[in-house]
């Protein structure tokens, strides 16, 4: 039996692979126990020519941890050096834009100079156009021109404050002078239906419409332009109108103590001229308070961006997030109590709707994570404004069928038909959130619809589209006309009151052809007095200015009624309106007789109020001439009495007396406001 001591060949390892081979750096010829030694590299020797396969019975010398004498060959041979790698030369930095175009322009310190010198110059230019219209002067004295010019000159700026550092200054520009246009135009048209300053009409539905329109419009472009997109994300449209909103909460605070402090009855002014009547505070209040009152909103602009308005933002958030369970759990005690302990009234259904349509909207914010209870929240807060904007509509829809429209619940009706959208798309979010998919994450285009739908309901309200007051005028003579009401029971009053220049025109209608019945009542209606708050016999004598020296007016003239007489000047019907007077015998009877004065030096009129048995009536009148200053040199007293010229004979027929009036003359040129 043989025994071979030879060393058998090894199986190849795959630690031997050529990926994997290892090559290391030359080795060093130096003693580590000698200090002395010197660092000399060893030169391995040449190699030599490959020599052939050795046989199998031949023995190997090849060193313990190699496989070959390749291998061992390669582990001592000199690798060549690798050539140096060329020097890449550093990329070119970006050139960084000045400091005057970078990208965050909002803090920059014009800004704040921009700012306020268009608030001062708003605040300048709104007393100036009060100043005109109240000397008569133009462009205040063509009311038309003053109603647009004053609407376009309240918003239009604050839109260009609000945009400046947020939107570009051309496309801000060119913006604001859309929104004035537009302003212009619906201010035109509102003094157009409410017939002029004798019939006074708050317009605070116009002045809320066109601040909610503003707003959903001025944080659609801004959350455009953020994301150069026409049609932005939603967490970007998300960040932006909270944004806004938080601004304009700030500011209106910030104004309205402004305002507050200095406008309301110029209460600084009195208090500064009582307590230092040295300082001779001559100025007129108005100079000051509508400029510093602008300047003061201009300011508030300025200080609500960076930190302040992100801290803001997160605070309204968070206040209206925490609120919205609490609505939840009130607006199902509400329902509730609707329908187990007594009915629910309009305004709370459609106030509690609008809330948790604002609560949901701060709820959602985009992001895939946040609290059960916040889901739950919106889930429950969906199907409840539905039921809310139901129990709304029935309650609604039982007025008008037994008193008709009338402005205030058109606007109520428009307003439910918003809710009534918002509830039925959360929703149809909150069902197919329920089959899968990010939870509420279907109002995201819900929002951008109602957006628009906003926008498109607030400008056809405020315009001519869907005017109110014109819409309830028509319904309430279409149920007269149809006969859903009756003559004694219909309501001509709400016509001459409520219903402005479309009331006006369906009274005259009615008088001139209707039956016997509605001519007679339309006729009794359009002969009444505006009604209004009745003034105290103390306020219509603070309304009144006697310039007679030496005379006093009767108390008699004060607490006289006057509510239900026409023809008499309205600073007896009406508070805080004020006539001029003076004692004049005017049909030398010997009693004098009382001349009021009511209006501005471009166009004023006059009634003669005389003594009878029965009080005091207005027995006369005066119109004022096409010309300038004769107001004025009434009350500087430079007037005469004189005779009147001949006239006409009167005509009496059937014992009824009939005065001829002079047929219209050419103007002429007007004299020299002096008596010499």
């Amino acid at each position: 039996m043989r025994f071979p001591f030879r060393k058998k060949q090894p199986e190849p390892r795959w630690v031997d692979a050529a990926n994997l081979d290892w090559t290391p750096e030359e080795p060093l010829g130096f003693d580590p126990g000698d200090p002395a030694a010197e660092r000399v590299f060893i030169t391995p020797a040449p190699a030599k020519p490959e020599a052939p396969p050795h046989a199998p019975d031949e023995p190997v010398f090849f060193g313990p941890g190699f496989s070959s004498d390749e291998a061992f060959r390669a582990f001592i041979q000199p690798q060549a050096q690798p050539a140096p790698r060329a020097e890449i030369p550093p990329a070119p930095q970006p050139e960084m834009p000045p400091p005057a175009e970078a990208a965050n322009t909002n803090r920059a310190p014009r800004l704040l100079l921009i700012r306020l010198g268009i608030g001062l110059a708003q605040g300048l230019g709104l007393y100036l156009l009060l100043q005109l219209r109240a000397g008569g002067m133009w462009p205040g004295s063509d009311p038309y021109l003053f109603a647009a010019l004053a609407l376009a000159g309240i918003f239009a700026p604050l839109v260009f404050l609000e945009g400046l550092g947020e939107i570009p200054t051309p496309l801000l520009s060119l913006w604001t002078g859309i929104v004035a246009a537009l302003l212009a135009c619906l201010g035109l048209y509102h003094h157009w239906r409410i017939q002029g300053p004798e019939q006074a009409y708050a317009g605070f539905a116009l002045a809320v419409l066109t601040a909610l329109m503003l707003v959903t419009a001025q944080a659609l472009l801004r959350a455009g332009v953020r994301e150069g997109k026409l049609f932005p994300s939603y967490r970007g449209s998300f960040d932006t109108t909270w944004s806004l909103i938080a601004r304009l909460l700030i500011w209106g605070l910030v104004t309205g103590t402004a305002w507050a402090l200095v406008g309301s009855g110029n209460s600084l002014f009195n208090w500064l001229r009582a307590q230092y009547p040295m300082l001779r505070l001559s100025v007129e209040p108005a100079l000051l308070t509508l400029p510093l009152v602008a300047l003061v909103s201009a300011a508030a602009f300025a200080v609500t961006t960076g930190a302040l308005r992100r801290l803001a933002k997160r605070a309204v958030l968070a206040c209206c997030t925490v609120a919205l369970p609490m609505l939840v759990l009130a607006a199902a005690a509400i329902i509730g109590s609707h329908f187990f302990r007594a009915p629910v009234s309009l305004p709370v259904c459609l106030s509690f709707a609008a809330l948790l349509v604002i609560a949901i909207n701060a709820s959602y914010r985009g992001e895939a994570q946040r609290g059960v209870w916040r889901k739950a929240s919106e889930f429950a807060a969906a199907f409840l404004i539905v039921a809310l904007v139901a129990i709304a509509a029935f309650a609604l829809g039982a007025r008008v069928m037994e008193l008709g429209w009338t402005a205030a619940r058109l606007y109520a009706g428009a307003m439910l038909i918003v809710l009534g959208l918002y509830g039925a798309l959360y929703s149809g979010a909150a069902l197919i959130a329920v089959g899968g998919g990010n939870w509420m994450q279907r109002i995201e285009p819900a929002n951008r619809i109602m957006a628009l739908i906003l926008i498109a309901a607030c400008l056809a309200l405020a315009s001519p589209l869907a005017d109110p007051l014109k819409l309830a005028v028509q319904s309430q003579t279409a149920r007269l006309q149809n006969g859903k009401v009756e003559l004694a029971a219909f309501d001509f009053d709400y016509l001459r009151q409520r219903g402005v220049r479309f009331g006006q025109r369906a009274l005259i209608d009615m008088a001139q052809n209707g039956s016997p019945d509605v001519a007679r009542d339309a006729s009794v209606a359009l002969a009444g007095a505006l009604r209004g708050d009745v003034p105290t016999p103390t306020e219509i004598g603070a309304n009144i200015t006697l310039h007679t020296p030496g005379a006093r007016l009767p108390s008699s003239l004060f607490t006289q009624e006057w509510a239900k007489t026409s023809t008499v000047p309205p600073c007896l019907t009406t508070p805080a309106l004020s006539c001029d007077a003076w004692m004049l015998d005017l049909d030398r009877d010997g009693a004098g007789e009382i001349l009021l004065v009511y209006g501005t030096d471009a166009r004023w009129w006059a009634a003669v109020m005389k003594q009878d048995g029965a009080g005091w009536i207005s027995a006369a009148s005066f119109a004022s001439p096409a010309c300038r200053g004769t107001l004025e040199a009434l009350r500087s007293g430079r007037f005469l009495l004189a005779d009147p010229l001949p006239g006409w004979r009167d005509l009496l027929v059937a014992g009824m007396r009939l005065s001829a009036k002079p047929a219209p003359t050419a103007e002429l040129p007007c004299p020299a406001l002096a008596l010499r």
